[in-house]
């Protein structure tokens, strides 16, 4: 655990830039003097397969209590979104759904109830583009946590010896796609109590039936980082940020001053789809959320074609668009991370088309040209 924050570098695709500025003047943030604020950073990797950081500007005597906070609040959300939206703990909403029966009907949690609901509003608004049944088609290409290690070993009637060398059969494909329809699941609430309901669609290949299985990572690591943030707002820690994964950010205020912002504003650069170590765009942001999706991390080749993790739901394979990369800020980071995954599936104007329907949310999309790349926005005022 890391007492620390100076400068926080994401290796995956978002660089928050802290810069410390040595001066006699004071700060003041929406009416509050932070000039001695200090700061404090804790990460974990116990969660999601992937880092959890927490950052907080305070006053010195209230650092005790915010490791308090840490230690015991916000680790315990931390680890309960986790458990239950993971695709195989042992107290997963999510495991249990998958292992159930075609037409089933499951008895969930809150927490799993609240991010589906995000999952289905998200589902309606991109027109199935983002759709988060598309579990066992994304288990086919190899981008499950299972592929994620080294001990990795053919188990499942589809499996090849190695995924990232070796396509996957056409009957798989096509009949994982056709379990993907999301509109099959419902979600409800009766008595105090949260259902949800498996579409009651098979499909048989060699012999094996296969169910609709669902793969709530596309929007619970967002989930969570709205989580976290809420509960640092709701004891009083309003100057920080939190990253879950790298790619899912919720952003407070900042309590240093930086170059070009506005008192309480965050520098957010992202890293450049093409050319390594360099950033495409810079936004400068606070009391926000953000999330960043694309094609060059999770990804793999394979006679010339390029094959990411982000699967098209209308062909059940991986998507093919002119977008490389798609960064989306707006009030929560669940949907960020929603409508980032589905405005890659969309392409460039299928992102632009949807865009315009969303209130509150800013997009910045590196498209594909030539051998490098445009920058289309919806920012104005100081971005990019």
């Amino acid at each position: 655990m890391a007492e620390k924050l100076t400068k926080i570098a994401l290796a995956l695709c978002v660089t928050v830039t802290v810069l410390c500025v040595v001066c006699g003047c004071s700060v003041v943030v929406d009416g509050v003097d932070v000039t001695s604020y200090v700061g404090v950073q804790y990460t974990t990797y116990d969660y999601f397969n992937t880092s959890c950081s927490v950052s907080c500007y305070l006053p010195e005597e209230r650092k005790g209590e915010f490791s308090a906070l840490w230690e015991g609040e916000i680790k315990s959300a931390a680890a309960e979104v986790d458990s239950i939206l993971s695709v195989d703990g042992e107290k997963s909403d999510v495991a249990a759904f998958n292992a159930a029966g075609a037409g089933e009907t499951l008895e969930i949690n809150e927490i799993t109830y609240e991010a589906l609901l995000l999952a289905k509003q998200a589902y309606v608004e991109t027109d199935g583009a983002f759709n988060p049944a598309l579990a066992l088609s994304v288990d086919l290409y190899g981008f499950s946590a299972r592929f994620n290690g080294n001990d990795y070993a053919p188990e499942k009637p589809y499996d090849r010896t190695d995924p990232k060398k070796e396509l996957p059969d056409e009957k798989y494909v096509k009949a994982f796609a056709e379990l993907s329809d999301f509109s099959k699941t419902e979600i409800y609430e009766e008595d105090g109590k949260y259902f949800v309901g498996k579409s009651g669609e098979e499909r048989v290949v060699d012999g094996v039936t296969y169910t609709q299985q669902l793969d709530l990572s596309g929007i619970g690591k967002g989930y969570c980082a709205d989580l976290i943030s809420e509960i640092m707002r709701e004891n009083g820690f309003v100057f920080g940020y939190v990253d879950v994964g790298v790619s899912s950010m919720s952003l407070l205020k900042n309590a240093r001053r930086e170059a070009g912002a506005d008192p309480g504003e965050w520098t957010v650069s992202v890293l450049s789809p093409v050319n390594a170590g360099e950033y495409y765009f810079k936004a400068y942001l606070k009391d926000v959320s953000l999330s960043t999706s694309g094609s060059y991390q999770q990804c793999y080749e394979i006679g010339g074609r390029h094959y990411s993790h982000i699967i098209d739901p209308s062909t059940g394979e991986p998507y093919e668009s002119d977008v490389l990369t798609v960064s989306v800020y707006g009030e929560s980071a669940a949907m960020c991370d929603a409508y980032s995954t589905a405005m890659c599936v969309l392409g460039s104007e299928g992102a632009a088309r949807l865009a315009e329907k969303l209130e509150g949310y800013t997009y910045t999309i590196a498209v594909a040209s030539g051998n490098g790349f445009s920058v289309m926005t919806n920012a104005d005022g100081k971005e990019i």
